[in-house]
């Protein structure tokens, strides 16, 4: 059973819309048509959740990382703090 159906759509994308037709020798009924089956014979857990984003702990985590430095140059770097805090030593 057909029924008619009134949309309110922008001119520019029913322009679109007509010229895709005609190329395909189709109605544009058919076109909406179509693309409404389509859509609706679609199972809604076969579509993809978009993809979640991190929380702001597991951002900082990814950017926490062991600090690669010897003893001796921890060392220097105490000195120079020491140094610089109370003058000389």
């Amino acid at each position: 059973m057909k029924i008619k159906l009134t949309l309110n759509i922008d001119d520019k994308i029913l322009e679109k819309a007509v010229k895709f037709a005609s190329r395909k020798n189709i109605t544009l009924s058919s076109v909406v048509e179509n693309y409404l089956a389509e859509l609706s014979t679609k199972n809604i857990s076969q579509q993809k959740e978009p993809p979640r984003r991190k929380t702001i702990t597991q951002r900082i985590r990814n950017l926490t990382r062991p600090i690669q430095i010897s003893d001796a140059e921890i060392k220097k770097q105490w000195g120079r703090y020491l140094k610089g805090k109370y003058g000389k030593i």
